[in-house]
């Protein structure tokens, strides 16, 4: 009996350990790859859609957030590895917020380059382009019940010609045959993903920024290049190797020293290491830059710098940090914040078709008053489905119109917050000013 189960267990090692395509970055062939971007005055999402096959055409969905005065959009798609090349255009219309499609083509899977030309900017995005195949654990499951199959069918054949020795030898390769398929299947959700970094891969050290304005000097209410140069903390050579992260290589956000002015953008990739973005200068003083990203094959960073727009403002001085919002303000539980201790804050938005913006219904974005701490925390619902699901599509408006946030203040003080979310398309940003208690402070 154990000869006639020689062939098919050394078949299913050989189905476990076949190769299959690498994902990149833990993403699999399936999910599509998503860009925000802030360019030409514009805040767009360029989302390259999942290919089935290769070569075939290549759908991709330009988002537009904030249109600005809109424009042309020139897309262009090159392979690393052979430098085949596909472009395409698009225009976006000035005030009209929404989604605008491209088509590209792809001529192989691998590595790959998309560039994004607006205003006279261009902005260069590393990706990966792959294609879905069955996984080997599916390969397992499928084979085991096609050899349970056979078994069964050669030991009724055997029963029914009174061969009771073959008969038990073809029973006994069934039952293993079942108990592989259902074990197999059983124990997917807990097979690594294709592609999924290993822990001993993290091992590349922080990047270093070098934060810079240009002029320097940026003067009240002009255009300013903000611009963002990381390099490797060992190396000193540039850090090029960012990976996608919520839906963008880099998250940036500046802030006036006052918090009356707030910008939550993502800068565009003008060159290795190098992410630059156009702004205006609002407000005078200090301004605080954070800049969020990670590289691939290691975690998660927050790098942050500063820079001073010269000048006065003659505006009250009395006016609170953050300027007030139209609408019901937030909800927070327990209503007197304590440092360490988790709150709960609720925003009613009155809309009920919220979509998603990189990934998730709202970002709440907590700066303390002296700059030196910013946390980000994602909605807590939109936060849940994205572990269970796939990233939901920019498409659907599938929340509100309550957005839920969980966070705990790391110490007592005021803290100022920006709460964004997606209605229409179009960002929406609700400042607000959290007091945080200190532990037994009786308030």
């Amino acid at each position: 009996m154990i000869s006639r189960l020689t062939p098919i267990l050394l078949a299913l090692v050989a189905l476990l350990t076949w190769a299959s395509p690498a994902a990149a970055h833990g993403r699999d062939a399936e999910a599509d790859v998503r860009f925000a971007q802030t360019i030409a005055g514009m805040e767009l999402t360029v989302v390259v859609r999942a290919s089935l096959l290769v070569p075939a055409p290549l759908q991709v969905d330009v988002v537009a957030h904030d249109p600005g005065e809109g424009g042309p959009v020139e897309l262009a798609v090159r392979s690393v590895e052979d430098g085949g090349s596909s472009a395409a255009s698009l225009r976006i219309e000035a005030g009209r917020p929404g989604m605008y499609p491209a088509v590209l083509r792809a001529g192989k899977t691998g590595p790959h380059e998309l560039e994004v030309r607006a205003g006279g900017e261009r902005s260069v995005l590393p990706f990966s382009l792959l294609v879905p195949r069955t996984p080997r654990w599916e390969i397992v499951v499928y084979a085991a019940f096609a050899c349970g199959a056979v078994a069964l069918l050669g030991a009724l054949a055997s029963a029914a010609l009174r061969r009771r020795g073959v008969a038990a030898g073809f029973a006994g390769t069934f039952a293993v045959a079942i108990v592989v398929a259902f074990t197999t299947g059983s124990l997917s959700p807990w097979f690594a993903p294709e592609g999924a970094p290993a822990p001993e891969t993290l091992t590349r050290p922080n990047a270093q920024p070098l934060v810079e304005v240009a002029p320097s000097r940026p003067a009240l209410r002009s255009d300013y290049r903000l611009r963002v140069t990381l390099f490797d903390g060992s190396t000193g050579a540039p850090a090029d190797d960012l990976a996608e992260h919520h839906a963008a290589l880099a998250h940036l956000v500046v802030t006036s020293d006052d918090g009356r002015f707030f910008r939550h953008v993502h800068p565009i990739r003008t060159a290795p290491g190098v992410y630059e973005v156009r702004l205006r200068a609002e407000r005078p003083g200090r301004h605080l830059v954070y800049v969020e990203f990670e590289r691939a094959g290691a975690g998660g960073q927050l790098v942050s710098g500063t820079f001073t727009v010269p000048g006065s403002d003659d505006r009250d001085r009395e006016e609170s940090p953050v300027s007030a919002s139209a609408g019901a303000p937030p909800v927070i539980e327990p209503a007197r914040p304590v440092a360490g201790r988790p709150l709960r804050l609720t925003l009613d938005t009155g809309a009920t078709a919220l979509r998603p913006w990189l990934g998730m219904a709202g970002h709440l974005i907590v700066r303390s008053l002296d700059g030196g701490y910013l946390g980000h925390v994602h909605e807590a619902r939109s936060m849940a489905d994205a572990t269970a699901v796939r990233m939901p599509d920019e498409s659907v408006a599938r929340y509100g119109p309550r957005l839920e946030f969980v966070f705990s203040f790391p110490r007592p003080g005021r803290y100022l917050a920006w709460i964004q979310y997606v209605q229409d398309y179009r960002i929406v940003t609700v400042p607000h000013v959290i007091e945080v208690a200190a532990e037994g402070s009786g308030r």
